[in-house]
């Protein structure tokens, strides 16, 4: 079943999903209170991120290892476009469009 190009692929994609649900969720502790703080616990949160998805190939390739190259390729190419999306999100001004 996880053999399946289509299934392997969606797998992928929903793994990068969920960890970016978990990272956006994790900006939240850097506050003005304690930066310094928030800023250490937001990057472990982001190295944690990277080693679950090395994990995750690593499981992949040992329990299916015909899966590896859809599930792989999802997994980056989601990643790449999630921090697209993400860029684009982030350059946009604050500003209120209201008409002069």
């Amino acid at each position: 079943m996880f053999g399946n190009p289509i299934v392997a692929a969606a797998l992928g994609a929903l793994l990068v999903v969920l960890l970016t649900l978990v990272s956006r969720r994790a900006s939240a502790v850097v506050t003005p209170d304690d930066p310094a703080r928030g800023v250490a616990i937001y990057g472990a949160i982001m190295v944690g991120r990277l080693f679950t998805a090395v994990i995750a190939l690593a499981v992949f390739y040992l329990a299916v290892p015909e899966g590896l190259a859809p599930f792989g390729l999802a997994l980056g190419l989601s990643f790449i476009a999630g921090l697209g999306f993400e860029a684009v999100k982030a350059s946009r001004l604050n500003t209120s469009h209201t008409s002069a």
